[in-house]
């Protein structure tokens, strides 16, 4: 941080963006935030849309949980609001764009992109291109970035997937003479940084912890060899900000303390900061647990949430430990304990999930059975209405995101949760409800809601 002429701080803000997925954006984040806090930098890290993977890596790196940008789940006030919050004991704030930088919500537009969050934030953007297998040409991909970006400032290039330094000098002579924009730097090709995916993207930081944490030490030292860190830094620290976040709305706190168990371990890792922060904000106590390695809800919570993530992954360690499953179908069907469950956490609560063609028992709080599909069962944005009191008041709207391979294989007396509306279908009844439980394939953004959020933890603790 540098001390502000007029008494407050500024930090560096750089946002990281690319032509198109799979260009190398998460690849460069993660080196420039292993580089830079390998050098004893403050580095707050944060993602554009939904994903839930690529900010537990900034995680894993900076120590620091990474937040959400997402102006169509969130509004821009949500996303000015986060950003400032979270950056202002930071030295510098790295913002990884989501898909290709001018891909937001429309194809007439930049409403719901990286450069819509760069423009909001006033971000400087750093353009991460893969240049395998091209020279000169690289130029008038950054040439059109120039013409579309609207008033976000492409500020500054990274190369990827180099093959010489003779390579990246022949680039990077094109783009500086063409357009005017410094490269900062270039990454050679080496495989041994790769980190592994599936078909969600990256497999999951809490998946591969140690193996992670080491490649990415290695990125940041060959990124450090070939990168104008002071140069970055001056692109970073370009303009004084000064702003200060708006203060977080006051909630009054129930009579008595809401405890809200939360399973967190390989199989059920995706929830966003921002929801847990609301939380918290409210009043509640979070209450780890790991189902995988049979560990039952904790004593006295008195809410459930079950979160999305890779439960199909580990459905054999799961059936190892039936006392573990049969404690939360009795704590919600009997107990009455308000559960909220998401995407892998529905899944966990139906009766079966068949992977490979193999049935494997859950725990039976849900009439269904879910079965992973090899293709892309449903990817993008949605509103949602809840459809009956119960965990949430009845037409209270949320919105938020979906993206899975699996589908349900059988149901019998399922209540429909919700209404969802999206860029598929219109108001389409999905998920399960009782007085007592929500569940449904979408993730939940929780501050598009913060008063169902409150209802929720208000319930069940007379």
């Amino acid at each position: 941080m540098v001390p502000h002429r007029g008494g407050s701080v500024v930090t560096g803000r750089l946002l990281i963006g690319a032509p198109a997925s799979g260009n190398g954006k998460t690849t460069i984040t993660l080196a420039l935030m292993a580089l830079l806090t390998s050098q004893g930098k403050r580095v707050q890290g944060f993602k554009v849309g939904p994903d839930y993977i690529d900010p537990s890596f900034h995680h894993l790196v900076t120590g620091r949980p990474s937040y959400n940008l997402d102006i169509w789940m969130g509004g821009e006030a949500d996303v000015r609001r986060t950003f400032l919050r979270h950056s202002q004991d930071a030295d510098i704030s790295l913002i990884e764009g989501v898909m290709g930088l001018l891909d937001g919500v429309s194809s007439d537009a930049n409403w719901g992109s990286s450069a819509h969050v760069a423009e909001l934030l006033d971000c400087p953007v750093l353009l991460v291109l893969d240049i395998h297998a091209m020279a000169r040409s690289a130029a008038a991909i950054v040439k059109g970035f120039q013409v579309l970006a609207g008033d976000a400032t492409l500020a500054g290039v990274i190369l990827n997937r180099v093959g010489s330094a003779r390579h990246a000098a022949m680039v990077q002579s094109a783009i500086e003479q063409e357009t005017g924009v410094p490269v900062l730097g270039f990454l050679r090709h080496d495989e041994s940084v790769i980190l592994p995916e599936r078909h969600l993207g990256l497999v999951t930081a809490e998946e591969t912890r140690e193996d992670s944490r080491r490649k990415l030490d290695v990125a940041g030292q060959l990124l450090g060899e070939n990168l104008d860190l002071d140069r970055l830094w001056r692109v970073a620290m370009a303009d004084e900000h000064s702003e200060l976040a708006d203060p977080l709305p006051h909630w009054s706190r129930p009579a008595k303390r809401p405890r809200v168990a939360i399973a967190f371990d390989r199989a059920f890792n995706f929830y966003y900061p921002a929801n847990l922060d609301l939380l918290t904000a409210m009043g509640a106590e979070l209450l780890w647990f790991r189902p995988t390695l049979g560990e039952r809800i904790p004593l006295g919570a008195t809410h459930l949430y079950l979160g999305g993530g890779f439960p199909e992954e580990y459905v054999e360690d799961l059936v190892q430990h039936p006392g573990m499953m049969r404690d939360v179908r009795d704590r919600i069907l009997s107990d009455g304990l308000p559960t909220l469950a998401e995407c892998g956490g529905y899944m966990f609560l139906g009766e079966a999930i068949w992977s490979h063609g193999q049935r494997f028992p859950m725990v039976g709080a849900i009439p269904m059975e879910t079965e992973m599909t090899p293709s892309l069962q449903e990817l993008g944005y949605r509103e949602l209405t809840v459809l009956s009191d119960g965990v949430f008041p009845s037409g209270s709207r949320f919105r938020g995101h979906a993206y899975h391979h699996s589908k349900i294989h059988r149901a019998s007396g399922l209540v429909s949760a919700y209404a969802v509306s999206s860029a598929r279908a219109p108001m389409a009844p999905e998920g399960h409800s009782s007085p007592t439980l929500l569940a449904g394939y979408s993730h939940l953004y929780f501050p598009s809601a913060p008063e169902a959020v409150r209802a929720w933890l208000e319930q069940g603790l007379d």
